[in-house]
């Protein structure tokens, strides 16, 4: 009887295909519409699902330092916002059907991650809400909210599962040449408008510097970026004794080479971040006393006498990334960057008076959307002085502390404050106990966060930004070190033959 009934499997695909293609074409002839583009999005999803349920981590961990964005999406949020989203449900729900630990939870930086959760979401709700421009409300902000919670949840989907040992390495590499992904932008702008229809997958204002500044400075944003992701790579995968190996010497060559290509972007914290990075690997590494010191140190001299005798022949983008130092560079170089300067420093001495106001309760990321367009139409018409106005409106103030403590008050900077000295702890112990094929990795991760966070509290900083950047690292730390290293105990044998626990030989690394 079933044999009468059995259906030919060609018929069941055609079944489904034809209506699908159908429907697919329809959405196809309204292309620009909302529901044309959640639709696609909704069946090449479904047919993506297979390769989300076996490899959504691995593309997590690709995708963090990634400049993609879904552009289908109102407000276009970055692809890795929406991943870590996706895998953490996935990471959720194949715990609670396989009933096994699958979260590497570390208290002190979960915790603290929750609390400011909590402290954004309470913070929300007690001001103006969330807004939210792609969505028409009077109210903006909504994008500033998003990077919170997704760094949050991002922390979370990154330490659902361990990376194997035989992959820690490979991991760790795409995780920062995913940031090549920078130049993109760039090229794109440069490349010409035939090309501009990909600036639906990588955002175009990474390309603002080159359009603004064509005529002048020429700054290359996007290739900076890129740039000294490629060189955090190769710190991380080689470290400083591998880059500096005169047995590969294409090593020490891609690293200069990434260095310098860093500056064409005009950014002077290209410079100051790189070295807070390098300087602090070198000490991590136990380097400070060793012959390396003075090698270092002649290789600074030689460097810093040839860009003295050189610097005003070097491209106007790279002039302004070197104008803070004692150079002579061109005029125009310089300054422009004293007037950015000059315009930070404006920025933070009007909202420093502002921290009593919201010292308790926040001002939250929402700020009215017709204030900021006022603002912006009064300064393009020249009647107001500057921008900064409009700067402070939308709650840019480039400094990491205020922009963590004006918006969520002093209970998200303690949270904040909270979180960076778990993290930090975490780190420091996976530097000091971490397994031998760890050993650079943790170590750069260490250096990173440190960096990272020194840069963040005097130079620049962007909350809703930067905390992403925060997670990402001590969560691929946790991943990669399967939780928190510990000392490891093994057993040898005394000399009246009992066995004592002793403390096994651990790699000799500068104590904190």
């Amino acid at each position: 009887m079933f044999k009468e009934s059995y259906m030919p499997r060609w018929l069941l695909i055609y079944g489904l295909c034809v209506p699908l293609a159908l429907l697919l074409g329809y959405c196809l002839a309204t292309p620009f519409a909302f529901t044309s583009y959640a639709m696609v999005a909704l069946v090449l999803g479904t047919l993506a699902l297979p390769v989300l349920l076996r490899w959504h981590h691995a593309l997590l961990i690709f995708l963090w330092n990634s400049y993609l964005i879904v552009f289908f999406i109102p407000g276009q949020p970055s692809l890795a916002f929406l991943l870590a989203g996706c895998s953490f449900v996935i990471s959720l729900v194949q715990h609670a059907l396989r009933r096994e630990k699958v979260f590497f939870i570390v208290p002190s930086v979960g915790w603290s991650l929750v609390v400011l959760g909590l402290v954004t979401a309470i913070t929300a709700q007690l001001t103006a809400g969330i807004g939210g421009r792609a969505f028409g409300e009077e109210m903006w902000g909504a994008k500033k909210y998003l990077g919170v919670f997704g760094a949050i949840i991002g922390y979370f989907a990154l330490v659902a599962q361990p990376v194997s040992e035989g992959r820690a390495t490979r991991y760790a590499s795409i995780y920062f040449l995913s940031g090549v992904t920078a130049a993109f932008s760039d090229l794109l702008y440069a490349a010409g408008p035939s090309f501009y229809f990909l600036f639906n997958f990588f955002p175009a204002v990474m390309a603002g510097g080159q359009a603004l500044t064509q005529d002048t400075l020429l700054r290359f944003s996007g290739v900076g970026f890129a740039a000294q992701s490629a060189s955090f790579f190769m710190l991380a995968r080689y470290g400083f004794r591998g880059q500096f190996d005169l047995s590969r010497p294409w090593r020490m060559a891609v690293f200069i080479l990434t260095t310098a290509l860093s500056l064409v972007g005009g950014y002077r914290a290209m410079i100051i971040l790189g070295g807070l990075v390098f300087w602090l690997q070198f000490y991590f590494e136990g380097l400070v006393r060793s012959r390396y010191m003075l090698v270092v140190l002649l290789a600074f001299a030689l460097l810093g006498t040839g860009i003295a005798m050189f610097s005003e022949k070097l491209p106007l983008s790279v002039q302004r990334s070197l104008s803070f130092l004692p150079l002579k560079v061109d005029p125009i170089a310089k300054t422009d960057a004293e007037s950015t300067l000059e315009w930070r420093l404006a920025i933070w001495k009007t909202v420093y008076p502002e921290i009593p106001k919201y010292f308790f309760l926040g001002k939250g990321f929402a700020y009215s959307g017709t204030d900021a367009y006022l603002a912006v139409e009064a300064v393009r018409r020249g009647i107001a002085p500057g921008v900064d106005e409009a700067t402070m409106i939308g709650g840019y103030y480039h400094h990491g502390i205020l922009t963590t403590i004006i918006p969520l008050g002093i209970w998200g900077m303690l949270a904040f404050g909270w979180f960076c000295w778990a993290a930090l702890r975490v780190l420091a112990r996976n530097y000091r106990y971490g397994g031998h094929s760890l050993m650079r990795i943790n170590t750069f991760l260490l250096s990173l966060f440190i960096g990272r966070l020194v840069f963040y509290a005097f130079f620049y900083g962007q909350f809703d930004q930067d905390l992403f950047v925060f997670t990402g690292i001590i969560g691929l730390s946790i991943a990669l070190n399967g939780g928190v290293a510990k000392p490891v105990k093994e057993t040898v044998e005394s000399p009246d033959q009992t066995a004592s626990p002793t403390l096994a030989p651990q790699i000799l690394r500068p104590a904190l």
